[in-house]
């Protein structure tokens, strides 16, 4: 790391190296080729696919070999079967909107916890007004973040409450904005051993090249991510990968008859659709394929380092315990889940009142200044992304007096 201790990954994470390249070489290639021929055919088809001298030009795309082969490489780091489709989008929040759909289409109740993330329920909540579904809440925050609920004691209240309410659908996060990771392979099983369950939708965004949730179980319809986060792609870039075999009509029928009427509008998708199989339509508007571009660098990056994701995983969990150790003196309380359910994210809540009644942009730029930056939220909490690599002694110094000094 730099002098600076970069620790918001969960918000929005750090350029990758080769992303990077990635992206100062497309600069070099539209500044100079603006709309030619080879830059369209480029878009479809790759680097490989110019001619040479254009090849020569552009070193730093030699990665890009179209939209197609990107959603291949994307199939691969969330081990879903390579037959089935990925979508994407510049807003996350399209690809939520078609889940939503997808989910009350089949389903009366879906089931959600307290966990997921509040704009992402908003949408949810939203269809199932206009479609007189119901959305039941299974409230787990405080049990798990204090540690009284392990893995065990989580499946069984979901399927408890999921067969109280007569539920046929599950929307759940892989891993929580504030930590907690759930075991959805386990909950999704136990479930369906008793009860019929006709969508599951999983919300990745902190999951994907972070924890790690593998489809390739076939637990869940649609799981819904983004590239800026841990995969390091900076630019925001929906995905969304199907999952399921049994599930691809319905996906495919749904997703055409909303582009149709105007209720999913995501110039990206339609673009990124069109170069792949030209089964949609171009958009009529310019479009920005930069997202695209850097995610494939990004990608490039993680696979590099995916033969240690388990060491990377390891390093993650180790760096959050030394952090625990170090600022739980200093008048913080770590808020840890159960082991089974910890992840590479830490959340932390002030001691002193005073603290707690400072605004989260007031408290982040505290932080700031003392060169560590995080994400805040109201009532004086912060969350702290760990490194992927073990921290350094002098980086663990620079934590711990950052935040005594804003205790």
């Amino acid at each position: 790391m730099s002098e600076g201790l970069y620790l918001d990954t969960a918000r929005l994470g750090r350029m990758s190296s080769d992303a990077r390249r990635a992206v100062h070489a497309f600069t070099d290639l539209i500044g100079e080729e603006g709309g030619s021929l080879y830059s369209e055919r480029f878009l479809r088809h790759g680097l490989a696919a110019c001619p040479t001298p254009f090849r020569d030009r552009y070193p730093g795309l030699t990665s890009w070999a179209g939209v197609g082969e990107l959603k291949s490489a994307l199939r691969g780091l969330v081990g879903t079967p390579s037959e089935l489709p990925v979508l994407l989008a510049h807003r996350s929040a399209v690809l939520m909107r078609l889940a939503a759909r997808l989910l009350f289409h089949p389903c009366r109740n879906v089931l959600v916890t307290d966990l997921g993330w509040p704009g992402y329920h908003d949408i949810l909540s939203d269809v199932a007004r206009r479609t007189g579904r119901t959305v039941t809440v299974v409230p787990l925050r405080d049990r798990t973040l204090g540690g009284r609920a392990g893995a065990h004691e989580v499946v069984e209240e979901v399927r408890r409450r999921y067969s109280a309410a007569k539920c046929d659908g599950l929307f759940l996060p892989a891993v929580s904005n504030l930590g907690v990771r759930l075991p959805l392979e386990a909950i999704v099983r136990s479930v369906e051993a008793d009860h019929e369950v006709r969508f599951v939708v999983v919300d990745g965004a902190q999951d994907f090249c972070h924890a790690g949730a593998d489809l390739g179980a076939g637990f869940c319809d649609l799981y819904l991510s983004g590239c800026h986060k841990w995969l390091g792609a900076y630019h925001p870039l929906g995905l969304a990968c199907y999952g399921r075999r049994r599930s691809v009509g319905v996906i495919e029928t749904t997703l055409g008859h909303l582009a149709a009427t105007g209720e999913i509008d995501d110039p990206l998708l339609r673009f990124s659709a069109h170069l792949e199989s030209a089964r949609f339509e171009p958009p009529a508007e310019t479009v920005s394929v930069v997202p695209l571009i850097t995610c494939r660098g990004a990608v490039e990056d993680e696979t590099r380092a995916r033969a240690d994701r388990p060491g990377r995983q390891n390093h993650r969990l180790d760096n959050l315990r030394a952090t625990v150790d170090r600022v739980r003196s200093t008048g913080w309380e770590p808020l840890l889940p159960d082991p089974a359910l910890r992840s590479g994210i830490l959340l932390l809540r002030a001691e002193r009142p005073v603290v707690r009644g400072l605004p989260p942009d007031t408290l982040r730029s505290a932080f700031q200044d003392a060169h560590v930056a995080l994400t805040a939220y109201p009532g004086g909490y912060v969350r702290v992304s760990m490194p992927d690599r073990l921290w350094a002694e002098d980086e663990l110094v620079r934590l711990e007096a950052a935040f005594r000094s804003n205790a």
